[in-house]
C-alpha cells in the first residue's frame, strides 16, 4: 500500500467517523421523539415527494431561485457518481466506474451537471449579494457562503482534475468531457503536460476529494442538512384536511407544548429540514405588520433549544419564556400562509397552536381581549361578549324557520355567532336569506340551539372548552335531518367540515359561496353580464388555503356584473386580513395592524369596493379601511361588502325587482 493511499484511507475514515458522531447527535433527540402514524398510505406520499422533490413545484413558484435550485439539485444528484468515484479510489487504486459507462455517458454527464451546478451556485451568489431579497433577513449568510464555497470546490476540482489527466495524454474519457477538454487545451497552451500535469491532477483529486469530505462533516451543523431530511420530511407531510388540528387528550399530565421533548417525530424533523429561505416569513402577515413571529426564526430557535446541551447537565432551559416569546406565540394569525409557501412542508401553525395550549389550559396566561372572548363563549356560548343582540333578532322581520328536533330541511344555514350578534355582519345573514329565497331553496336555521362552534377557543389554545361546544353542537346537530349544512362564516365551515369528525359530526358543509356559485350556475339565481363597477377581492384565509376555494366567490361577484381586479397578494398568497386565530378580539398597537396593511393593499388597486366572504374579514378591513384614509388627507373610506349582499342588490334588485 502506498503513502498516499494509506493517507487517503485515514482522512476518508476519520472525516466518516467525525461525521457519523455529528450525525449520531441530530438523530438521538429525534429517535427519542413519539412517532406519528405517517408512513401510510405510500402512494399518496411518494407522489408528493416526487412533485415536490423532482418536480420543484413549491420552490418554482419563485423562478429565479426555483430555477437556480433545480439547477443545484440535479446537478449535486448527477454528481453523486463522481462522489462514488474520487472515494472509492481513495480506498481501493483498482476502483472505477467504467464497467457502467464511467468513461462515457457519466463522464459526458459528469460535465454537463457540472456546469449547470456552477450556474446554480452563481445565481445563487448573485441573490444574496445583489439582489439580497428581505426574506433572508436573519438567516444564516454565513451559512450559506461556506455551502456556496465548497460546492464551487467540489465542482471546480472535480473539472480541473479531470482537465489535468486530459492534459496528460493518456484519458479515455476525453472525448466524453467536453468541458474538461476545453481547460486542459488552455493548460497545454500554458505549457502544462506530462509529469506536471499528473502532479496538478493529485492535487486537484486531493483538493476535490476533501472538498467532498468537509462538506460532508460541516452538513450536520448547517441549513443544508435538508440534503438529508428534506426527501423524509415531505414524504411524511400531513395528509389530513389541512383545517384539521390534532385534538388533545385531556387526560394527559401536561396539556399543550412547554418542553421541546413533547414534540413529535415529524414536528422534530421539521427544525432540522429548515432551510432558512424565508418564504414563510415573507408571507406572514404577522411579520409584516412588526410583531416579534417570524415562522423562520421560530423553526430556527426551537432547533437551536433542542440541540442546546443544558450547562453542566442541569435542566434545560424553559421553552415558552426562553426559546420562545410568549409575545410571538400569541402574534400568529393561523392563516396558514407560512405552511402554504415552505418548500418542505414545515408545519409552523400546529406548533403554535400547541404552544397556545399550554398557556391556555396550563399557564392561564392569555392577552386581554382574547381572554374575554374565550370567556364569553364559556358563559354565554359566543365570543362576542358586548353584543346587545340574541342569536335571532337578525331576523326579525324575516320569518326564517328554526328547525326542531326531528325535523328535516334540504339546507340548514349556520348563520355563525359574527353574523347573528355584531350589527354590521348581520347584513350578511339577511342578504343570504334573501338569495336563497329568491332561489327557492329549503332551508332552516338553529335559532338560539346554535352556539360557537369553538373555532376561537381551538386556535387559541382552550381545547377543553372547543371540545366542549363540539360535543354539545354534535348532539344538536345529529337530532335534525339536512342534506347539508351551508355556512356564513370560513371558520365555521372548517370546524364543522375538517374538526367535528373527531366528536362523531360527519356533514356535507359548503360555505355560502359555493352555495351561491351552485344556485347562479343551475340557473335558480339569475345573473348580470355587464361588468358594473371594479371589485377587489380580499381570499379569506381559512376558505382558500384551508379549504382550496378561491373560484366561487369570483364567480358569484362576476354573475353580479363586478369587473375582479386582483391584489398582488391574491388566492393563494392572499394576505390575511388579521382575525385568525382568535386576532380579531386582540387589542393591537396602531402601527401593527395587519388589517391596515391589507386595506392599504386593496386600495393600491383603485377599485371601487373591496368584497370579502367572511364576517371577520368584512368587519377587520372595514376598520382597516378607516385606518387607512384616517391616514391620507382627504382620502375616501373603501366600503366593504361581503360577496352575498353585492350579488343581493344587484342580482334581485336590478333583474327581479326585489328590494332588499
Amino acid at each position: 500500500m502506498s503513502v498516499e493511499l494509506a493517507l487517503r484511507l485515514l482522512v476518508i475514515a476519520a472525516a466518516f467517523a467525525w461525521a457519523g458522531f455529528r450525525f449520531a447527535r441530530l438523530a438521538r433527540p429525534l429517535m427519542a421523539t413519539a412517532s406519528e402514524a405517517r408512513l401510510t398510505p405510500v402512494a399518496p406520499r411518494a407522489w408528493g415527494v416526487v412533485i415536490n422533490i423532482l418536480g420543484h413545484r413549491r420552490l418554482l413558484r419563485k423562478p429565479y431561485a426555483g430555477f437556480l435550485h433545480l439547477f443545484m439539485f440535479f446537478g449535486f444528484l448527477f454528481l453523486l457518481t463522481a462522489v462514488i468515484q474520487i472515494l472509492g479510489a481513495g480506498v481501493s487504486p483498482i476502483f472505477d466506474l467504467d464497467w457502467i459507462g464511467g468513461s462515457t455517458w457519466i463522464a459526458f454527464g459528469q460535465n454537463l451537471f457540472a456546469l449547470l451546478l456552477l450556474i446554480g451556485v452563481a445565481m445563487a451568489a448573485w441573490q444574496r449579494l445583489v439582489l439580497a431579497p428581505p426574506r433572508f433577513v436573519g438567516s444564516n449568510q454565513t451559512d450559506a457562503a461556506i455551502i456556496l464555497g465548497l460546492i464551487a470546490t467540489i465542482v471546480i476540482g472535480m473539472l480541473l482534475q479531470n482537465a489535468c489527466r486530459i492534459a496528460t495524454g493518456g484519458d479515455a474519457s476525453a472525448a466524453w468531457r467536453p468541458l474538461s477538454s476545453l481547460i486542459a487545451r488552455g493548460l497545454a497552451a500554458a505549457g502544462m503536460s506530462g509529469a506536471s500535469a499528473a502532479a496538478a491532477a493529485t492535487a486537484f483529486a486531493w483538493i476535490h476529494m476533501l472538498a467532498i469530505l468537509v462538506f460532508l462533516v460541516y452538513i450536520p451543523s448547517s441549513k443544508h442538512l435538508h440534503v438529508v431530511v428534506g426527501i423524509p420530511n415531505v414524504y411524511l407531510r400531513d395528509l389530513t384536511p389541512a383545517g384539521r388540528l390534532a385534538t388533545s387528550d385531556l387526560e394527559q399530565p401536561r396539556l399543550g407544548l412547554s418542553d421541546i421533548a413533547q414534540l413529535g417525530r415529524k414536528q422534530t424533523l421539521d427544525l432540522y429540514a429548515c432551510t432558512e429561505c424565508g418564504r414563510c416569513q415573507e408571507l406572514c402577515p404577522a411579520y409584516a405588520s412588526g410583531k416579534p413571529l417570524s415562522p423562520k426564526k421560530l423553526i430556527m430557535n426551537l432547533r437551536d433549544h433542542l440541540l442546546a446541551a443544558p450547562a453542566g447537565g442541569g435542566a434545560r432551559a424553559p421553552l415558552i419564556g426562553g426559546a420562545i416569546e410568549e409575545e410571538t406565540v400569541w402574534s400568529c394569525t393561523t392563516c396558514r400562509a407560512c405552511m402554504e409557501a415552505c418548500p418542505l412542508f414545515i408545519e409552523h401553525v400546529p406548533k403554535i397552536v400547541d404552544m397556545r395550549r399550554h398557556l391556555a389550559m396550563e399557564a392561564a396566561s392569555v392577552p386581554e381581549g382574547i381572554s374575554g372572548a374565550v370567556l364569553s363563549i364559556e358563559q354565554r356560548g359566543h365570543p362576542w361578549a358586548g353584543t346587545r343582540f340574541s342569536r335571532t333578532d337578525w331576523r326579525h322581520d324575516l320569518d326564517v324557520r328554526v328547525l326542531a328536533p326531528g325535523e328535516k330541511t334540504d339546507v340548514l344555514l349556520w348563520v355563525g355567532c359574527t353574523a347573528a350578534l355584531d350589527a354590521r355582519a348581520q347584513k350578511i345573514a339577511r342578504a343570504l336569506v334573501n338569495l336563497l329565497r329568491t332561489a327557492n331553496v329549503d332551508f332552516a336555521i338553529l335559532g338560539e340551539d346554535e352556539k360557537c362552534t369553538g373555532d376561537v377557543a381551538r386556535r387559541t389554545g382552550n381545547d377543553f372548552l372547543f371540545q366542549m361546544q363540539a360535543a354539545a353542537n354534535v348532539e344538536t346537530l345529529n337530532a335534525r335531518s339536512f342534506a347539508r349544512i351551508a355556512t356564513v362564516c370560513p371558520h365555521c365551515m372548517n370546524t364543522l367540515k375538517n374538526e367535528y369528525g373527531d366528536f362523531g359530526g360527519a356533514y356535507d358543509v359548503v360555505h355560502h359561496s359555493q352555495l351561491l356559485a351552485e344556485l347562479i350556475e343551475h340557473g335558480r339565481l339569475p345573473s348580470v353580464a355587464d361588468a358594473a363597477s371594479e371589485v377587489t377581492f380580499h381570499d379569506p384565509c381559512y376558505l382558500g388555503r384551508y379549504n382550496s376555494e378561491f373560484d366561487a366567490p369570483r364567480a358569484v361577484l362576476e354573475a353580479s356584473g363586478a369587473h375582479v381586479v386582483e391584489m398582488e397578494r391574491s388566492r393563494e398568497r392572499s394576505f390575511c386580513c388579521g382575525g385568525g386565530g382568535g386576532r380579531v378580539f386582540a387589542v393591537e398597537p396602531p402601527d401593527q395592524r395587519v388589517n391596515a396593511r391589507r386595506a392599504a393593499q386593496a386600495r393600491e388597486t383603485g377599485a371601487a369596493t373591496i368584497a370579502t366572504a367572511c364576517p371577520f374579514c368584512l368587519l377587520m378591513l372595514e376598520d382597516g379601511c378607516k385606518s387607512v384614509a384616517g391616514l391620507a388627507a382627504g382620502a375616501r373610506t373603501q366600503p366593504v361588502r361581503d360577496i352575498a349582499e353585492i350579488l343581493e342588490e344587484i342580482v334581485i334588485r336590478r333583474s327581479t325587482g326585489v328590494s332588499a
